[in-house]
């Protein structure tokens, strides 16, 4: 289940919009998750077939558990779909001391260094795509992000103005580490820009033990939950 925003800390899914044995190319959307926001399209940041939806529709997951499994082979999914379980998910790089956050009466929320595949630690940004004082409405791209696999644009999923960029084109940021911070109202753009630094993230939950793996000659690529918003 992946984060959506900085504070979700599980998701509903409402529903599947692919099954098992279903081909999945990096981009195609693959479940829609409901958060305590609003219900979203998840795309798939893998390529391959899904061998096993692990988490059915109507049922939660935490963030950062997988809901599924997709194999980078066809052949792969009658050996995954008779297992029992998952393969475990790739610990969470830890999280850095917070910077010294805004103004409190500020309704400022980080931007996030997503995750774009499930063994990404760190991403550098390539390029943003909007600055400081643009107003960003949910569903747009923000940003471009460079990760071990490909680049990829990165959506926000709030609505505000973009107050503060933290890290720029070029440098890197762990997964899950703020890169930027939206505010709610564009009054407030001055008073975080002259801040220093961000609001710090909420704590990741914690890793539920993870299930038993598929054979270990199969190439599975877990389908994490997102967090949809930024509570």
């Amino acid at each position: 289940m992946p984060a959506l925003s900085s504070t979700m800390t599980e998701g509903k899914i409402s529903s599947w919009l692919m099954g098992v044995g279903d081909k999945v190319d990096a981009g195609d959307m693959v479940l829609v998750v409901e958060s305590d926001k609003a219900d979203m399209d998840v795309e798939s940041y893998e390529e391959g077939y899904i061998a096993k939806i692990l988490v059915g529709e109507g049922e939660t997951a935490d963030v950062g558990a997988p809901v599924a499994i997709i194999v980078e082979n066809e052949a792969d999914i009658a050996s995954v779909s008779a297992g029992s379980g998952a393969p475990a998910a790739a610990a969470a790089p830890a999280a850095a001391a917070p910077a010294a956050a805004p103004a409190s009466d500020v309704d400022a929320i980080p931007v996030m260094m997503p995750a774009l595949s499930s063994t990404m630690t760190e991403g550098k940004i390539s390029s943003w795509l909007m600055g400081v004082g643009d107003k960003v409405d949910a569903g747009d791209m923000v940003l471009v992000v460079e990760s071990d696999k490909a680049d990829m644009d990165v959506e926000s999923y709030e609505e505000g103005y973009i107050a503060k960029i933290l890290v720029g084109e070029g440098e890197t940021a762990d997964v899950g580490a703020p890169v930027a911070i939206i505010v709610e109202n564009e009054a407030d753009i001055a008073s975080v820009s002259a801040g220093s630094g961000a609001p710090a993230a909420a704590a990741a939950p914690a890793a539920a033990a993870p299930a038993a793996a598929p054979a270990s000659d199969v190439d599975a690529i877990p389908v994490m939950m997102p967090a949809l918003s930024s509570t």
